[in-house]
């Protein structure tokens, strides 16, 4: 959203503005420089929230949904960490408030109403009376959705005769205008074809989406940090400038790790004395935890095995505690204590050093169970190639190389869509085998959050023992093995092809004149 609203500006010549809630707790959003455009009443549960609507100019115009009923949308640390009931509440509450917002804004105005996931789909409820008022278009950034009755509806002023179903992508679906789209094509077709998405997270709504689903890639995330003329030197035969490079960020990460003052918010897994700086390869992985998506239980799982093979590398982890803050994390870091010369652990947000660990490390990894877009692609622009999971968008970001052990038959099909053997290789890809005897169930397991619990067991002991789990970690053993083999050589070409392949496949005003085209708009 930092981005794209105001390509979709260049890309139509409408105006074009971004309405979203105040979330009051959230980072800098209290700081932010507002002024007030304007203030309504929302009926909500028979009562009426009085709203403040303000105004920030960044891009576009972006206004604020701000309740003065500090109740709403008090999400701390960021807008998703509340109860399910509260999120469901908060949702329906701007989605009634939008509808009141945009006449504020723009009195008598026909909008095209861009929403984001079911949170803002309430938008399209809240219209249901008014059909033709404006056009509804949909995106989906994931398959996330979220049950409601009649009740629900009704104490936000909506009428759920207008718009039946039992969850708000049903009901917001029938409204919305046609195609849907969501970040990447892939994940257009994952989202209908792919087990843990057709079956589990999005079965009741795959029929529907079918027909209508259509992907428009993100651009990149992150501008070019490596010097162009160390990537011409690359081509030239001299990989010395760009290998100086990534050593430096190396050295300053180190430096930052020893400048550090631990506390109980900011601890170090691992010991910083113990960890080997030599030049084995560094493996990062980076992101906020959520034990239904990320894989960091199957990274560590992977790297587990790879050292007791005799693997040679260290392992950098950078994880955003979730919702189950850094007690979720608890085989993490059992596993940097287990091995403090070669893994070491960050849980939480390391400002001084993270861009530098980015730069210097030697791959990435991204073992993700689903994938919309991913940021691949910041890694790349950042000099790191990439080891992913062969799913969604990072199927389209990294080009692997096909003689890689981990490059499966299971990668083949997949990748086949994306590249060929002409291309010149990214990074790796890996892939559980498919036709796993268990792998419905499983994937049920796993995207229930399964946790030892009461059994004592951290998320890996509990996890390991399903097939499809063992099947994901093994396949990224090898590529792990994969990736030290293939140094130093091919290291530098795979660096120099990740940055002008995101460079020259992925695009904000690409995005922006799809989302124009999708729209209609002339």
């Amino acid at each position: 959203m930092g981005k794209l609203p105001e390509r979709v500006a260049v890309s139509s010549g409408l105006p074009v503005i971004g309405l979203t809630p105040f979330h009051r707790l959230v980072g800098k959003m209290p700081d932010l420089q507002c002024t007030k455009a304007g203030s309504f009443g929302v009926t909500f549960d028979g009562r009426t929230v009085i709203v403040n609507l303000l105004r920030h100019d960044a891009g576009v115009p972006w206004y604020f949904i701000q309740p003065e009923d500090p109740q709403f949308f008090a999400g701390d640390p960021h807008p998703y960490q509340v109860p399910p009931g509260v999120l469901l509440r908060d949702s329906l509450f701007f989605g009634a408030a939008a509808a009141e917002a945009v006449h504020v804004i723009k009195p008598g105005g026909r909008w095209s109403l861009l929403l984001q996931d079911w949170e803002a789909a309430t938008t399209a409820l809240a219209f249901a009376g008014h059909p033709g008022t404006h056009r509804n278009y949909l995106t989906l950034h994931n398959s996330y959705d979220c049950e409601t009755t009649a009740q629900d509806l009704w104490r936000a002023g909506m009428n759920p005769q207008l718009c039946p179903g039992g969850t708000i992508l049903q009901r917001a679906l029938g409204l919305a205008e046609y195609p849907v789209s969501t970040v990447s094509d892939q994940f257009a077709s994952d989202l209908t074809e792919d087990v843990l998405q057709a079956q589990i997270l999005a079965s009741h709504l795959r029929e529907t989406l079918r027909p209508r689903l259509i992907g428009i890639d993100n651009g990149p995330f992150a501008e070019l940090a490596v010097p162009p003329e160390l990537l011409q030197e690359v081509d030239a035969g001299s990989p010395a400038g760009l290998r100086a490079w990534k050593a430096r960020h190396r050295a300053e990460f180190l430096t930052a790790l020893a400048e550090h003052t631990l506390s109980d918010e900011k601890p170090l897994w691992g010991d910083r004395q113990k960890f080997l700086t030599d030049d084995a390869p560094w493996f990062m992985m980076a992101g906020r935890d959520d034990a239904r998506q990320k894989g960091y239980d199957i990274a560590v799982h992977a790297a587990s095995e790879f050292l007791a093979a005799g693997g040679k590398a260290r392992f950098l982890f950078f994880p955003i505690p979730g919702d189950e803050g850094h007690a979720g994390l608890d085989f993490l870091h059992s596993f940097a204590n287990r091995h403090p010369e070669h893994v070491l652990a960050v849980p939480f947000r390391f400002n001084e050093g993270f861009l530098r660990a980015m730069r210097g490390a030697t791959f990435a990894l991204m073992p993700s169970l689903y994938e919309p877009f991913g940021m691949a692609n910041e890694f790349y622009l950042n000099g790191t190639p990439c080891i992913g999971r062969a799913t969604g968008g990072l199927l389209q970001q990294i080009v692997p190389l096909r003689a890689a052990a981990s490059h499966g038959r299971s990668v083949q099909i997949r990748a086949a869509r994306w590249s060929t053997a002409a291309t010149q290789p990214t990074g790796l890809l890996f892939r559980e085998r498919d036709g796993l005897f268990s792998e419905v169930a499983d994937w049920k397991k796993l995207n229930a959050g399964l946790h030892g619990g009461a059994t004592g067991e951290d998320r890996v002991q509990h996890r390991r023992k399903l097939p499809l789990f063992h099947s994901m970690a093994e396949e990224l053993r090898r590529a792990l093995f994969d990736a030290t083999r293939i140094l130093p050589t091919d290291h530098d070409r795979m660096i120099v092809a990740g940055i002008r392949h995101i460079q020259q496949t992925f695009s904000w005003d690409r995005a922006a004149g799809e989302y124009v085209r999708m729209m209609s708009v002339q």
